[in-house]
């Protein structure tokens, strides 16, 4: 019996394409535009061109060696391989043979070596540590407005009360005394005062 016809017309299946190379990729294929992106590109034509170079020179190579001339071991004549033996048996025996003054450096005692001096250091346990170097605070400017706050603070409660201290001796000197008279000592006391008060602050 004949095989049964394909929806084709063949009767016998066809061999699968072959599958198209896929080049190769370097870093994940989804980077956005940027610095990485660029960065795996540069990599990417780097290995191609180092790729591309070395097949070159492959190429090169091959058609060097193809163009030389090979040198046949039937070419050379017998004596000269015979010689070439020769001189190689003659080497190694003088490899084998130990100079005689190298006998006589071997046969010598072995001078002992000095200890190698130290260079001076300073002792670990001296007791004295070395100062850490402090951290900045993560608060420091913070802390540093406080303080300029806290001092202006401190600066206008002294300048208030020197002021209502001034005002109240310079009320107690305008009093007059048992007479009735003004008491101008006082009241030049308590003016001094003030105009230093107002000249030590300019």
């Amino acid at each position: 019996m004949a095989p049964k016809r394909t929806h084709d017309g063949d009767a016998a299946p066809k061999s699968e394409p072959a599958k198209k190379r896929k080049g190769f990729s370097v870093g994940p294929a989804n980077l956005p535009d940027g610095t990485y992106r660029r960065k795996t590109q540069k990599l990417k034509e780097d290995l191609i061109h180092k790729a591309k170079v070395k097949k070159a020179y492959a190429k090169v190579k091959a058609q060097e060696e193809a163009n030389a001339p090979k040198k046949s071991v039937y070419d050379t004549p017998e004596e000269e391989i015979g010689t070439a033996k020769d001189e190689d048996k003659t080497e190694d025996a003088t490899t084998l043979e130990l100079h005689p003054d190298r006998i006589a450096m071997l046969n010598e005692p072995e001078p002992t070596p000095a200890p190698a001096s130290r260079p001076d250091r300073r002792p670990r346990g001296d007791g004295k540590q070395r100062e850490r170097r402090q951290r900045p605070s993560a608060f420091s400017k913070e802390m540093e407005y406080a303080e300029k706050q806290r001092k202006f603070e401190e600066a206008r409660r002294k300048e208030v009360e020197a002021k209502k201290n001034e005002r109240e001796a310079l009320i107690r000197a305008k009093r007059p005394d048992q007479f009735g008279k003004r008491r101008l000592g006082r009241e030049s006391n308590a003016l001094l005062s003030r105009v230093q008060r107002m000249v030590g602050q300019k």
